[in-house]
């Protein structure tokens, strides 16, 4: 640091004029006491450590070298290591940051955005506090959120502060940073420092920092890499260097290393722009690299991509709505050819609202020319006008933040001012005007409303939306300016890397992503906290309320013309809906009328279009895709939970081979069918529906209204129904029209150009192209418009595979191969037909004889067209063999979902319905089902069922095919029921009249799904068994807690109560004294009223709720989490309303129905995301050109055979592995400390019988102590928290309906006579008590008859005790009286004869006298206890002798129904009760038991093997 530290010092001491680049020399000023220590190393001990001499690019380097170019690892595997450590989250309790976030609504990322808006802004003081504050408050969570990209922001706006860089501080800081902070500086914090001084024109500094860069280990390479470094400033770097080395100054040796550097990196560049166009087509030039090896088609395959003419591209007719103008301002670039590759694409993702904005201003000149606004639409002129208004309002609202910022006072428009004011105003307000519009009109309600409904769109919704673009567009122009020539040159190279397979080399993967780490920024930048972006959309919305004006026009009531006014084009208003008031924003009426011929729909986002090169390879969980972008590899909505495991397991390379299988999807290179669009644009411009295009006008009549319709209630109700499908039918078709000319639209524009979609995935690990309006994943026009860019031969077997796909397309799958050939065959002349001429003249001039061409009676017709046109191609080419096809052949699964629920549980008749075994023509499990289906209603129909009746003989397999498919995922009954009663809607005869009663198909559809349930049971028992674990497995999971968390809790409230006891005693105290408490009393006795209350309030909300969500890890290494909670509402003050928006960092409880209903397909659809996974990269790995749809495999048709070998290997390498076991391993381990609340209902004879079966007959009471009461009391809150739990998941109601079959009294007093004549007497001594769980209703028999003869002993020894006391007490009387009445006679006799004693006795004294009668009363009274001691002897020897004769105790446990207690046995149980078979009665306990789960299903004996040799597994 003394480098530095001195570099600093001069910086301070000398002017800036001293240290322009003009200086030759300078003198060092004599360092502060502090600093004198500080030596300066000579220039020769630094080493620059060489990029290549990295060990891990050395290893990359070595696989390159070693590894065949396409292949990966041999010694590698692509499944997650075995035995590899759970990712796992800190608890709730124990997360700092989440008990931050409770007690200020923001995140620590959040705070850490202010601090960076704070830099932008120049308020680097403020920053500096925000940052030093949060490390104090939260030491170890800023340890793991704050990395170094938190201090180079800071270190970043030092240098960048106004008036002056304070390059001091810099410095200072940059010492602190791991000397306080413990972080090392990386590549971006040199970058920043050299920039920063080089700028500055402190040149020597920034020959010290470089210094200083290689010290610690990083090269030029990777500074010229970094995000912080423009090409001006690499430019001025490179400068500095050479003025150093062309005067000899000092450190000549670093400037001359840092320039080499440079002079390399610019070469390469240069050889990497050469060798991408270097003999290669402008076409073929844009992914920066050669096409690939086959390039020889045939003239056939030649003549499918011709180049269009401008004067083709004028003949596409279009709906000229305004989204598709802005699609096509978008695209002008492609249409001008101004740029080429990497350059072209980058104008795409920029030009988003650009183009928009330019637009709406060219309409506002030609405002004053009526003529030239003829082309003008309504929607478009009154966009233009509202925008200078919004522009305006929105500069204002900005002066008004940068005052607040200047001079304080308002605090709320300080903070969102930091962030409102990072865009300028023009591209704010474009942006507000397209996303209200696109949102209002996407749901329009047109046509003859029955009953009035409110027009409008939730103000919540509008706001959310129009903050996302806003802050998204924020991001988007904060990534373009962190860019340079060299980063760009970085990713070609990648890129080149992917294309050419050696990026699927793990060891050159994981050095690449490295590499990408250290120079990356970290994701908290630009995170507005929720309260930010609902008051930044609450006023943008607000302000467009205010602008937007629409005509209206109205008849005057004075002159009877007619008037034009200008009104509100929006209302703000409210709407109660199921209790709840919600703000609503309503579009005027004559907008909602322009909305029907002028939608916006569909704007597009040119920055989700297909690529023109290939995306980005995904190295890390966030950098794939678009070249400009940033955004996740995941799809996550409100699960915050999930980005943290994406994370995780992308910083511990644990996601290796998904981001490799999102690449190679990727990858795939695609074109337009160019026959096939001739086609498409032929249907299109005739306006007539054909192939699936929907018509330009809605040509269907209105239904009649009934003429009886206000007396007959079901012709009112049937006249309804109709009204409403005719509603949504001219609804529906303006909605398809206008999605058909986006697409459309898209492909003419690239009908020049190869294209790429990137591809990302959802929280399954599933797979889905990024552009979401044109893409393979699209509807049958889509399909059938793409084809492979690349062309391959169809050698011996394409031919075959392409005459199967056609087959396919007209739903044959279910044809055995040479049946499917034989259609073909036989079909060749209307094939060729329709190949030569696939939309005759006369079908589109509507010709009365018109015959419709044979390609539209396909399933997929766009699709058989473009099979129609290849093979027609392939069979008129010379030699067929040789043609070259880039049609895409598909190979799909049947039902996927079981056909791995077959695997699972190795089920032998289901794997055999799903085609998993041999068989000599496919299997239809849908036929299947429907037959069993048709069998049930035939017995229903035979007893009178009326639904069966109206349903007999009209079922078809394409009604049940839904629901089949649907129900392995988890599809409820009542969802079956839509489906189904979608289906039956849509049986027509003839005429075109409904097949069923409309009013009577809801009762019929639910009557079919339930047969359909029964018929699945019946087909697929071992899967409904797999599917029945995992159902209960995430019901326990969903209702479980960790043992800590319950012993926090408890405490928590305990404590909670404790506390509220004191309170109220005290203020009793208080009211009987009459004084006041003082506010620290009260904090003292109520610390929960105090600093933290707001969070321990929710805290202790939370307590009582479920939290636990389901996690597993797939055969990949994905960690899931099911997305399910009830995510908590957080209520923002705004200028427009209050809203309720959800807030997805809070804590919130799962939703426990839909994690148990929801795991079973989640669990399905990852395993099968992981076959496609492992299918697309061994595709890759064997040189295929490879896409997928699901479960639907594309590649060559010449390459079809080996992709059938790849996906059947990889599906049983897949089931090859213990799946259901590890699963159930993975949950034991990662829940092993839960607890889950348990219903145990425990059956009592009688309510004082407890202590495991022994009578009390007299209860002692002991006070408890004080220990025991607060056990007593914790037991109390943990029975609470498990009831509560257990409401929270809906199962308390469900428990409590057992509790309900204990009989009444009365009944109970009845069936206790009935029950008495069945009782007897058991010997005691010799009964063996009975398992409950073998004989459940034995075991509970024999209690009774145990209690039964306990009261028989008790009564019985009772009675007899009595008698031998009522016996001992008689005797006991008669020996008192006999010893007593004697004595009384002596005494009286003495009296009298006592003159005529003998003379002896003259002389005694009388206390000698005294004594003696005294010891002869206590000898008498001695002889008396004796006997009644001789008789209390005998009378309990007796009474032992009873009890040996009556077994009064008898040591039983206690009969409890556990959770594990099967439900029939529960019932049985309570009806016994009910009936008065049994004397007892059941008492629900509540108690916590540890998580267990259930054991797994039997297998059956399925070899999973024989899938290889099953042809029709995918076919």
């Amino acid at each position: 640091m003394s480098q530095l530290m001195l570099g600093a010092l001069r910086s301070h001491t000398r002017t800036v004029s001293s240290w322009v680049l003009r200086s030759n020399t300078y003198s060092a000023p004599r360092a502060p006491a502090h600093l004198a220590r500080l030596r300066l190393p000579a220039a020769s001990a630094i080493h620059p450590r060489l990029f290549s001499q990295q060990p891990w690019l050395r290893q990359s380097l070595h696989a390159e070298a070693e590894k065949p170019s396409h292949v990966l690892d041999e010694d590698s595997t692509l499944f997650a290591a075995a035995g590899k450590e759970l990712i796992s989250m800190r608890d709730m309790r124990e997360d700092t940051e989440l008990v931050h976030y409770m007690q200020t609504g923001k995140t620590l990322a959040e705070q850490l955005s202010v601090m960076q808006a704070c830099l932008l802004n120049g308020h680097v003081e403020r920053a500096q506090r925000i940052l030093i504050g949060l490390y104090r408050l939260y030491p170890e969570t800023m340890k793991e959120t704050a990395d170094v990209s938190v201090h180079n922001e800071i270190i970043g706006g030092l240098l960048a502060a106004n008036p002056r860089p304070l390059t001091t501080e810099a410095l200072l800081w940059y010492d602190q940073m791991e000397r306080h902070y413990h972080i090392k500086p990386n590549t971006n914090t040199f970058a920043i420092l050299i920039s920063g001084f080089v700028n500055g024109g402190m040149r020597n500094v920034a020959i010290v920092l470089m210094q200083e860069m290689l010290r610690c280990g990083h090269t030029f390479h990777d500074l010229l890499l970094s995000t912080y470094l423009s090409d001006t400033d690499i430019d001025q770097i490179r400068d500095v260097a050479r003025g150093i080395i062309s005067q000899g100054l000092e450190n000549s040796d670093v400037a001359t290393n840092l320039l080499n550097a440079v002079n390399d990196a610019e070469e390469r560049l240069k050889s990497l722009s050469s060798a991408a166009n270097e003999g290669v087509s402008s076409a073929d030039r844009l992914g920066g690299m050669p096409l690939d090896a086959v390039e020889s088609k045939s003239d056939a395959a030649a003549e499918t991509a011709p180049v269009v003419s401008a004067a083709e591209e004028n003949t596409l007719l279009s709906t000229n709505v305004e989204g598709i103008e802005q699609l096509k301002g978008s695209l002008k670039s492609l249409y001008t050819n101004e740029l080429e590759g990497y350059n072209l694409q980058l104008r795409l993702e920029r030009d988003t609202y650009d183009s928009a904005l330019a637009r709406f201003r060219e309409i506002s000149k030609r405002r004053g020319d009526p003529l030239l606004m003829t082309d003008v639409g309504a929607l478009k002129r009154l966009s233009a006008e509202w925008l200078p208004q919004l522009e305006a309002l929105v500069e204002e609202e900005q002066e008004r933040c940068e005052k607040a910022k200047e001079l304080g006072g308002d605090r709320i428009r300080e903070h969102y001012g930091r962030f409102f004011t990072m865009l300028d105003p023009p591209k704010i307000a474009v942006i507000t005007i397209l996303e209200v519009l696109r949102l209002c009109s996407s749901n329009p309600k047109s046509g003859k409303e029955l009953t009035p409904k409110v027009f409008g769109l939730k103000t919540a919704t509008l706001v959310n939306a129009l903050s996302t673009a806003v802050h998204n567009e924020i991001r988007f122009n904060r990534m373009k300016k962190r860019s340079n020539r060299h980063i760009t040159g970085r990713n070609i190279s990648v890129a080149r890397l992917a294309s050419s397979g050696k990026l699927f080399n793990i060891a050159v993967r994981r050095a690449k992503a490295h590499e990408l780490r250290e120079n990356s920024n970290q994701d908290w930048l630009d995170t507005w906290d929720i309260t930010t972006k609902t008051r930044i959309g609450s006023l943008l919305l607000s302000m467009l309320i205010e602008t937007a004006r629409i005509p209206e026009y109205f008849n005057n009531p004075e002159t009877g013309e007619r008037t034009q006014r200008m009104v509100p084009a929006f209302s703000h208003g409210y709407e109660l809906s199921q209790g709840r008031k919600f703000g609503i924003l309503t579009a005027h009426n004559s907008l909602r009328e322009l909305f029907k011929n002028d939608s916006m729909v569909g704007v597009i986002n040119a920055r989700q279009l297909p690529m023109l090169v290939p995306p980005r390879p995904w190295l890390t969980y966030n950098s794939g895709g678009y070249l400009s972008q940033d955004e996740p590899c995941m799809r996550i909505k409100d699960n915050a939970e999930q980005l943290r495991y994406l994370k995780k397991a992308s910083n511990d390379d644990r996601l290796y081979t998904l981001l490799a299988g999102l690449d190679s999807l990727g990858l795939t290179k695609w074109s337009i069918n160019r026959p096939v669009f001739d086609a498409v644009r032929k249907v299109w411009n005739s306006g007539k529906a054909l192939g699936k295009i929907p018509a330009h006008s809605f040509e269907v009549p209105e239904p009649a209204k009934p003429e009886d319709y206000e007396t007959n209630d079901r012709a009112r109700i049937k006249y309804r129904m109709e009204m409403q499908e005719w509603n949504n039918s001219r609804a529906s078709q303006h909605s398809e029209r206008c999605d058909c000319n986006y697409k459309v639209e898209i492909a003419r524009a690239f009908l020049n150009y190869p294209m790429y979609f990137p591809h990302n995935m959802d929280f399954r690990g599933r797979a889905y192209p990024i552009p979401p309006h044109f893409n393979h994943l699209g509807n049958d026009l889509c399909r059938g418009l793409l084809v492979f860019h690349e062309g391959r031969a169809l050698g011996e077997r394409g031919m075959y595979w392409l005459k199967i796909h056609l087959a396919n397309l007209f739903g044959k799958d279910k044809l055995s191969h040479d049946e499917r050939l034989e259609f073909v065959e036989s079909n060749m002349g209307n094939i060729m037909a329709s190949a030569d001429n696939p939309v005759p003249d006369s079908l589109i001039d509507g010709s009365a004889n018109a015959a419709q061409p044979w390609w539209l009676e396909a399933e997929d017709v766009w699709q058989a067209l473009s099979a129609c046109i290849e093979l027609t191609a392939a069979v008129r080419s010379p030699d067929p063999a040789k043609y070259v096809s880039r049609l895409h052949i598909h190979q799909d699964g049947t039902c996927n979902g079981l056909q791995h629920y077959a695997a699972m549980g190795r089920d032998k008749k289901g794997a055999f319905e799903v085609n998993l075994m041999p068989s000599d023509r496919p299997q239809d499990v849908y036929a299947g089902v429907l037959n069993g289906v048709v069998r049930l209603i035939e017995e229903d129909a035979k007893q009178g069922v009326a639904e069966a009746v109206a349903l007999r003989g009209k079922l078809t397999r394409k009604i049940v095919k839904q629901t089949v498919m649907t129900n392995v995922y988890g599809v409820t009954l009542i969802g079956a029921k839509e489906q189904i009663g979608a289906r039956l809607r849509e049986v027509k005869d003839e005429n075109g009249q409904h097949v069923f009663d409309l009013v009577a198909v809801s009762k019929m559809a639910l009557y079919v799904a339930k047969k359909i349930f029964e018929s699945l049971g019946e087909m697929f028992t071992q899967a409904q068994q797999i599917q029945n674990w995992l159902n209960e497995s995430a019901r326990r999971i969903a209702k479980s807690m960790p043992e800590p968390a319950l012993e926090a809790w408890k405490r928590m409230l305990l404590e909670a109560k404790e506390s509220q006891a004191r309170f109220r005693s005290a203020l009793r105290d208080a009211k009987e004294n009459a004084r006041v408490l003082d506010n620290e009393t009260i904090l003292e006795i109520r610390p929960d009223l105090g600093p933290g209350a707001q969070r321990r309030k929710r805290l202790n909300a939370l307590a009582t709720k479920p939290m636990t969500t389901v996690v597993w890890t797939t055969p990949l290494g994905l960690t899931v989490v099911q997305p399910y909670r009830r995510l908590s509402k957080r209520n923002v003050a705004t200028s427009l309303q209050s809203i309720a928006v959800n807030d997805a960092n809070m804590p919130s409880p799962v939703n426990s129905q839909k994690q148990k209903t929801a795991f079973p397909p989640n669990y399905v659809h990852s395993l099968d995301a992981s076959h496609m996974t492992l299918s697309a990269i061994e595709c890759k790995k064997a040189g295929l050109v490879f896409a997928s749809v699901h479960d639907s495999y594309w590649t060559h048709a010449c390459d079809v055979d080996r992709m059938n070998d790849i996906i059947r290997d990889q599906f049983v390498q897949l089931h090859q592995r213990p799946i259901m076991a590890d699963l159930k391993a993975e949950f034991e381990d990662r829940y092993k400390d839960h607890l889950m609340p348990v219903v145990v209902w425990e059956y009592v004879v009688k309510p004082n019988f407890t202590d495991g079966g022994k009578l009390k007959l007299k209860p002692s009471r002991v006070r408890a102590t004080k220990k025991a009461e607060r056990a007593q009391k914790e037991k109390d809150v943990e029975t609470e928290l498990a009831m509560r739990h257990l409401e929270a998941c809906g199962e308390a109601e469900a428990e409590a309906e057992a509790e309900g079959g204990n009989a009444a009294e009365d009944e109970r007093k009845r069936a206790a006579e009935n029950l008495a004549a069945s009782l007897e007497v058991l010997d005691l001594g010799s009964v063996t008590l009975i398992d409950p769980m073998e004989d459940l209703p034995g075991a509970l028999r024999q209690a009774d008859l145990i209690f039964y003869t306990l009261s028989v002993n008790q009564k019985e020894h009772a009675e007899q005790v009595a008698e031998l006391r009522k016996e001992y007490k008689a005797q006991a009387r008669l020996v008192k009286v006999s010893k007593a009445a004697p004595k009384k006679k002596s005494k009286t006799r003495s009296k009298i004869i006592a003159p005529a004693a003998p003379a002896t006795t003259e002389g005694a004294e009388p206390a000698a006298v005294a004594a003696k009668a005294k010891q002869g009363d206590e000898d008498a009274a001695a002889i008396v206890a004796e006997k009644i001691f001789q008789l209390e002897k005998e009378m309990n020897a007796k009474v032992a002798e009873l009890g040996k004769k009556y077994v009064l105790e008898f040591e039983m446990p206690p009969l409890m129904l556990s959770h594990n207690t099967p439900p029939e046995l529960l019932q049985q149980t309570n009806d016994m009760v009910k009936r008065g078979e049994l004397a007892g009665r059941l008492v629900k306990r509540v108690s916590w038991v540890p998580l267990e789960f259930g054991p797994l299903p039997d297998p059956g004996d399925f070899d999973i093997g024989e899938v290889m040799k099953s042809p029709y597994f995918f076919s």
